[in-house]
């Protein structure tokens, strides 16, 4: 994951400020503002894995105790203490990496956040474990990923092949299909609480949307496993 980190690092300040531009970052900070409105319990605690410039963070802490955001690029986490500074403390910030051992320490979680990273993991099925051993009973883990199904992703993907671009497929390592992620779950003592599929594809969404076919052109989906 260390080619990803990189690269993020060096995109950090263009990608924190498609959040206030872009169409496409606007509809996922709703979807998610939408999933964690639902799942975030007043007064609990949240784990934000690879938090990023901060934006899903300060979303939890809205209504959490605690939350504890950690990102292993240094650029975006110097991102998210300036746009964290209105949470009041509420926000723990920790330069950290999936799996480092020193991150968790035993701490457990209501909900856990990691919007966008397990795509750029090696192994995200073992990543997911790791933040799998931090839930606490009855809490959810919300995370998103590239989807499989979607045949702009396919597309894209045969571009990628032939040409090199998009660049940042460089450092993708999965782009699963969202009935193997709920078997997974299933696998791991998990059920697939609910489900979402965002980030508008040029042409094929507006024209698969309306018939509830956005599995098919959405770039993206996100998850809310819940612990059983």
């Amino acid at each position: 994951m260390s080619n990803a980190v990189a690269w993020h690092t060096a995109i950090a300040h263009r990608f924190a400020d498609r959040y206030n531009h872009s169409p496409a970052f606007r509809e996922r900070e709703a979807v998610w503002r939408s999933v964690i409105d639902r799942y975030n319990k007043p007064g609990g605690h949240v784990l934000d894995a690879g938090c990023g410039s901060g934006i899903m963070a300060a979303l939890a802490a809205q209504q959490a105790t605690h939350v504890l955001a950690f990102d292993a690029s240094p650029a975006m986490l110097a991102l998210a203490a300036e746009s964290l500074r209105p949470t009041a403390g509420k926000v723990e910030l920790q330069l950290g990496a999936m799996g480092d051992r020193t991150l968790l320490q035993g701490r457990s979680f209501d909900l856990i956040l990691c919007s966008s990273v397990l795509e750029y993991v090696d192994d995200w099925w073992s990543a997911f474990d790791w933040l799998a051993t931090a839930v606490a009973p009855g809490g959810t883990i919300l995370f998103s990923m590239p989807n499989g199904q979607s045949l702009y992703r396919r597309a894209e993907r045969a571009v990628f092949r032939l040409t090199g671009r998009p660049a940042y497929y460089r450092h993708v390592r999965a782009v699963p299909v969202l009935f193997d992620v709920e078997r997974g779950l299933h696998q791991r003592g998990f059920v697939l609480d609910d489900s979402r599929f965002y980030a508008s594809a040029p042409v094929l969404s507006p024209v698969l949307r309306p018939f509830g076919l956005a599995r098919y052109s959405d770039t993206l989906f996100v998850v809310a496993a819940r612990r059983v």
